[in-house]
């Protein structure tokens, strides 16, 4: 019953919106069709990741087959990676399990500069709970992972009404469901709209902004988020303009800590902008902010934004900040952020799989993306050249409850000719707005990857990371070494060596975990 209902629902939404998607436009599509197929043989050691003097090792051999879609043209693009995981003896359970994995995203414009159609699909195995972690699908008790599938269209309209104003207005549904747990299976419908002001009004511009979501639960209470405000700028001069901003805020959910409040708000303030690599805005009143941006030089650039919010759903003290700096071979890049959302939303923002295009056949995409600390959004969607996908372990326990996140995060790469260094911190704490339970993950890691002779590379990767919860306090540390050879121009061979540590104040969540694969990739 559990693959039937994957199964309607890659057809549901994959093939379904291809078909409608390249039907007006087929014979002007680039099509690229590429399957595959992986091989794995695992060996570890405690195979349920049991406690110490419980170990039980375990062989498990996993064949994987896939493809790969690839589309373009000058009006539609999409790219589609699916996998079907076939294991034979996961946790050590003499069985076969079947794993559905896509990632799944297009962009088709019907009228160029003025309408377009996004739409994206995922199907993904994740921890149930952050209180007992495993890392794939091939040990520990799969009891405590379900499938994650994730459904999204939006329909987005630009208009532009001459030198007066320009528009944007976006209709959204997303579906998010789960194989078993206690996450809801959600259906979420957005209405975005903003007007801002055009080039006609060069003394007084002004913007309005309009954004609602619903999301409605199987199980459990419907939540929103809903937002309108409005904003008016004079400009005394090119360095300095006087802004008036102001809205309604008007959430619906389950809260018992106070950090959502509904209501009118407002602020009067000002932007100094003496140049375009500095910039000062400051409003007061009962939602107040800072914001600074500097940017010294060009491969230098930076933003802090401090608020006090009396209304919205983060209230008192706000921060935001990013910066990045560049170099020919080098890239840092740090990041801050408060929001509240939910998980069903941040599932819709997962990545089942990572990919980079413009490199030799030999690199491991994944682990290259893992060295250069990049977030998918910088990625090109069009190959795939990793065995194995590994569970997001900072991802929250999948429940209903409204959240506030507080993301933190420094990231630096290092590239020479054949080497690519990092290194990576990062916390996010979270406070649920209905259980008041609170957690927190943060941690380290490192990795270097080289080259060391043609079509032949090494990966090392080292990590730590404690998850602190209401329940329990678990530390994870592992290590991976990897060597990877380009045995054909299509045929691809690695071995690997894992080793993971975890303690906890709970036994049953303390283990340790030696682990050899051997995988073969093979691109048709």
């Amino acid at each position: 019953m559990k693959h039937l209902k994957l199964r309607r629902f890659i057809v549901a939404s994959v093939s379904g919106y291809l078909v409608w998607g390249c039907s007006t436009n087929a014979w002007a599509l680039n099509l690229n069709f590429r399957p595959s197929v992986f091989l794995q043989e695992v060996y570890s050691d405690n195979i349920r990741l049991a406690p110490k003097g419980e170990e039980q090792s375990a062989w498990v051999t996993a064949i994987t087959p896939g493809f790969f879609v690839n589309g373009q043209s000058g009006r539609y693009n999409l790219n589609l990676n699916y996998r079907l995981q076939g294991i034979y003896n996961a946790g050590g359970d003499s069985g076969i399990d079947l794993n559905h994995q896509l990632q799944y995203n297009s962009n088709y414009i019907l009228s160029p500069g003025r309408f377009f159609v996004q739409s994206r699909s995922s199907i993904s195995q994740q921890n149930i709970s952050n209180t007992r972690i495993v890392s794939d699908n091939f040990t520990g008790d799969q009891s405590n992972t379900a499938t994650i599938s994730t459904f999204g269209i939006a329909p987005t309209w630009t208009p532009r009404f001459g030198s007066y104003a320009n528009g944007m207005a976006r209709a959204s549904y997303d579906r998010v469901s789960s194989s078993q747990g206690p996450l809801s299976d959600t259906d979420s419908f957005s209405q975005n709209v903003m007007l801002n002001s055009g080039r006609y009004f060069s003394k007084v511009g002004w913007r309005l902004n309009f954004n609602n979501r619903i999301n409605q639960n199987s199980s459990g209470e419907d939540i929103r988020f809903q937002d309108s405000d409005a904003l008016l700028r004079y400009n005394l001069n090119r360095k300095f303009s006087l802004i008036a901003q102001g809205g309604y805020a008007n959430n619906d959910f389950q809260s018992t800590t106070g950090f959502s409040r509904n209501g009118f708000y407002y602020n009067f303030g000002g932007q100094w902008r003496p140049s375009q690599r500095f910039s000062v805005s400051a409003g007061y009143g009962n939602n107040s902010y800072v914001t600074v941006f500097f940017s010294p030089f060009q491969r230098l650039q930076a933003s802090v934004t401090y608020r006090n919010n009396d209304i919205g759903t983060n209230t008192g003290d706000v921060w935001q900040g990013s910066l990045r700096y560049f170099t020919p071979r080098s890239v840092v890049n740090l990041t801050y952020n408060e929001d509240t959302t939910t998980v069903q939303q941040v599932l819709m923002e997962e990545r089942t799989f990572l990919r980079l295009s413009g490199l030799p056949s030999d690199i491991n995409m994944d682990d290259l993306v893992t060295a250069l600390g990049l977030d998918s959004s910088d990625i090109s969607w069009t190959r795939d050249n990793s065995g194995d996908i590994l569970f997001n372990t900072r991802l929250p326990t999948l429940t209903d409850d409204v959240f506030v996140r507080r993301r933190g995060q420094l990231s630096y790469s290092y590239r020479t000719g054949k080497s690519i260094l990092s290194a990576n911190v990062f916390t996010e704490r979270r406070t649920f707005q209905e259980s008041q339970v609170k957690d927190e993950v943060y941690g380290i890691r490192g990795t270097w990857m080289w080259r060391f002779m043609p079509r032949t590379n090494t990966f090392l990767s080292s990590g730590y990371q404690v998850t602190d919860t209401d329940f329990s306090t678990d530390n994870r540390f592992d290590m991976a070494f990897r060597v990877q050879r380009s045995i054909l121009r299509q045929l691809n061979g690695n071995i690997e060596y894992r080793y993971i540590n975890q303690s906890s104040n709970t036994n049953i969540n303390s283990f340790d975990e030696n682990r050899v694969t051997l995988n073969l990739m093979a691109f048709f």
